[in-house]
């Protein structure tokens, strides 16, 4: 991005372009940033404790769409809430479900892990002993050190990793032998599997040999060609650890290029003066041309309650609240299942022309006495609609960096005000632009020939990729390779994205 400001245009190719912050944005006039939140489904939650070996709790989901396999797989936790602060025992299991639909879930039993009494479940991974083998008793003295569990919190499918072996990816905190004394120590480390149902470590030595107890997970950059880890930092403010509560619920980031080697965790973002005082779990993914972040802010003077919002940033590390700092997805009413807190969990998944929204409900917060009871969620959004530049009567303006243009059409994400009484018509009209030399500012025609607002034919439409047009044409054809800028007008409408598509 520095070079743009010595005289290199921005090299965006096809990629969506959101318009959350100012990454793509040059100028803006009588536009107001609106959030858009998402809908509950209205048989939340999804997934449910009904199986005995479940624990106390069911959260954490993680899903994705397996293309392979023409399925939406998740894998969740069982958690026992009482032996994690009390006592021996299990604490975490990792379950799995699937679906046809992302809607309706089904547990598939094997005898891969029996519990007790139980010899089917549907459970996948709970912790690898220290000799590096599976295990699941009902002993207590193997629970000595109750985070040697598999505390998983993040699956994924990594397709451009040539061992098929290692397809499939899990961060999680485990237990491995201490490199020097003759002890478990627990840590966040990468998992590896060729199928999602049998893991084993991978690599020597944790990435991060630190108890992050938050939502720990990689995210790629490939423009940058390296993974980023998300984690709580080991060093913090008050360089103690308060006894009375959690202090380190910060977000911290680690890079890799290999996920192996691995740089030291860093902040990145700490709640200010117009936040609350912690950011417990956090959920980062890429989104056309930025990174967002789903964070949960969290009550964690009082009743420990959560809520997510959102920030974003242009290379994961820079990060933009919104500056609202309104609530993008909230409890639910109380009494409800999600009354207590919304976590988010996992990476939206696409369907369609809508992102499928996983998350942890709680029926009370961490810090509030009584029933400990937890669900997964599901709530829905359309694609990519997450913070809007809208217009009303007086038209706004919005003017995009200087990019090389490459491809041949313009397409954007955009609503209308559908009022019926509305005194003019909705639009949405764009021109694109040069800027003039040096010593022609007065004379110089901005518009290129054939593209101004003029030429461009008004849009009165709700879609999220509809392609604009002059005159009837839509062929960029004649402008592929050339600096511009896109200058767009709305009056009673709201524009999301806008990507330059290749046909």
């Amino acid at each position: 991005m520095n070079s743009y400001f010595t005289g290199s245009p921005l090299r965006i190719g096809n990629e969506t372009q959101l318009l959350m912050d100012d990454t793509i944005i040059e100028d803006r006039w009588r536009l107001r940033r609106v959030l858009h939140q998402p809908d509950k489904h209205p048989r939340n939650p999804v997934i449910v404790r009904d199986k005995p070996w479940e624990g106390d709790t069911t959260q954490g989901a993680q899903v994705i769409w397996d293309e392979e396999l023409g399925l939406y797989r998740m894998w969740y936790l069982g958690c026992y809430i009482s032996t994690y602060y009390y006592g021996s025992g299990p604490v975490i299991l990792v379950c799995y479900a699937e679906s046809e639909d992302g809607f309706n879930w089904v547990k598939p039993l094997t005898d891969r892990f029996p519990v007790g009494k139980h010899k089917k479940t549907n459970v996948v991974h709970c912790g690898i002993h220290d000799q590096g083998t599976y295990y699941f008793t009902d002993d207590p003295e193997a629970y000595s050190t109750r985070l040697q569990n598999g505390n998983m919190s993040q699956v994924f499918k990594d397709m451009n990793d040539p061992d098929p072996s290692r397809r499939y990816k899990m961060i999680s905190t485990e237990g491995r032998p201490h490199p020097t004394i003759r002890e478990i120590h627990t840590g966040v480390s990468l998992l590896v599997s060729p199928d999602g149902f049998h893991w084993k470590l991978s690599g020597d030595r944790h990435i991060l040999d630190h108890s992050s107890d938050c939502l720990n997970h990689l995210v790629r950059d490939d423009a940058n060609d390296r993974w980023l880890l998300y984690c709580r930092p080991p060093v913090f403010h008050c360089g103690r650890h308060d006894p009375l509560r959690n202090t380190r619920r910060r977000v911290a980031v680690m890079t890799s290029r290999d996920l192996v080697e691995w740089s030291y965790p860093h902040v990145v973002m700490y709640p200010d003066e117009h936040d609350t005082p912690d950011y417990d779990h956090v959920k980062v993914f890429r989104c056309g041309n930025i990174f967002i972040m789903m964070y949960s802010a969290m009550e964690g003077d009082t009743t420990g309650r959560w809520e997510i919002r959102l920030a974003s940033s242009p290379d994961g590390f820079h990060w933009e609240r919104i500056h609202t700092r309104e609530t993008w997805l909230g409890r639910g009413l109380p009494g409800s299942w999600d009354a207590g807190g919304i976590l988010p969990s996992t990476t939206p998944v696409q369907q369609g022309e809508r992102l499928l929204l996983y998350y942890s409900g709680m029926l009370r917060g961490q810090e509030e006495q009584g029933d400990c009871a937890a669900g997964i969620g599901l709530a829905t959004i359309r694609l990519d609609r997450f913070v809007e530049q809208r217009a009303d009567r007086e038209p706004g303006y919005l003017l995009t960096k200087e990019f090389i243009l490459e491809g041949k059409t313009l397409c954007v994400n955009m609503e209308i005000n559908k009022s019926t009484n509305l005194p003019e018509r909705p639009s949405l009209r764009a021109e694109i632009l040069r800027h003039p030399p040096f010593g022609k500012h007065w004379e110089f025609n901005e518009a290129c020939e054939g593209f101004s607002f003029d030429d461009c034919d008004p849009m009165c439409i709700d879609h999220t990729d509809a392609t604009v047009t002059w005159k009837g044409k839509k062929d960029l054809s004649s402008l592929a390779g050339k600096p511009v800028y896109i200058r767009f007008e709305l009056v009673y409408a709201g524009l999301f994205s806008f990507r330059i598509a290749k046909d």
